[in-house]
């Protein structure tokens, strides 16, 4: 979170101003979340050759804490987060690279979402429900925040 901060005082020494500055309180109690929920896509995954044969149901679930100073502007579609042009961002890379790992696939997922610099943290559930025959679903599930993402 970026801290935001105010003068307090100034005072003259050898014709410098001298400013203390300390960080002001963030009183905001708005949260916003986009969520993109049961998102499904087919395509070639996997490591098994038998995986790499037919495509394949992957099932994305996203939350975005969103930093969202403003309120939306009915007329603008730039003025929130799209969650149409994230889910077209997911379908691109599934369609332009196979992957072997759905680790893999999140982290590509985190990029492109990281784009838009209004999302504070992503957490990215990827599930393939026909990997395993005795199981309801297989997958993995990351949370990063912006911080996480650029490695501050």
């Amino acid at each position: 979170m970026a801290k935001i901060y105010r003068g307090i005082g100034k005072m003259k020494k050898n014709n410098f101003k001298i400013v203390e500055l300390k960080p002001t309180k963030d009183n905001s109690t708005v949260k916003r979340t986009v969520f993109i929920k049961d998102f499904i896509i087919e395509e070639i995954i996997g490591f098994y050759k038998h995986e790499k044969e037919k495509k394949q149901k992957i099932i994305f679930n996203i939350v975005l804490d969103i930093v969202q100073n403003s309120l939306p502007d009915e007329k603008d579609i730039k003025s929130i987060v799209d969650y149409e042009k994230i889910s077209n961002k997911l379908e691109n890379l599934t369609k332009s690279k196979k992957y072997n790992f759905l680790e893999s696939l999140a982290e590509d997922s985190f990029k492109e979402i990281f784009e838009d610099k209004r999302i504070k943290s992503i957490k990215i559930k990827i599930e393939k429900p026909e990997a395993l025959k005795n199981a309801g679903s297989v997958g993995v599930e990351v949370f990063k925040t912006r911080k996480d993402y650029e490695g501050s």
